[in-house]
């Protein structure tokens, strides 16, 4: 028969393995969000009157204003791309969204931090 003692280090076994897997999660978040912001950069230069992979930059501020955050809210661990310009969301929907930058790069790294995520934890057993 299990006693309290027991029970308490069960318990707080199961709460390690928890931690360490929100804490590797966060982790992956932060490496893949730094690498979606920099392929971002990368792709559309930020001075005004260039053209980059997504929009002609008029001032220059939408691309350098662009940003990503890595989360950790209770038991939600995510990342996102964001525009720090309130035009930002024509940018991404206008002329049926042929100038969108932050779906694709999302779409991008979700997968292949899904893919990681997978081989993380198949081999966590």
């Amino acid at each position: 028969m299990a006693t309290s003692n027991d029970i308490r280090k069960v318990t707080g076994r199961i709460v390690g393995i928890f931690e360490r897997r929100r804490a590797y999660l966060y982790a992956l978040c932060l490496s893949y969000a730094g690498a979606a912001i920099q392929r971002f950069r990368a792709q559309q230069p930020a001075g005004s009157g260039l053209r980059g992979a997504y929009w002609t930059n008029q001032t220059g501020q939408a691309a350098a204003r662009m940003f990503t955050k890595a989360f950790l809210d209770g038991d939600s661990v995510g990342w996102r791309m964001s525009h720090g310009v309130d035009y930002g969301v024509y940018l991404e929907l206008s002329n049926n969204r042929r100038n969108e930058a932050i779906r694709p790069l999302v779409e991008a790294y979700a997968m292949a931090m899904i893919a990681a995520i997978r081989r993380h934890f198949r081999s966590d057993r």
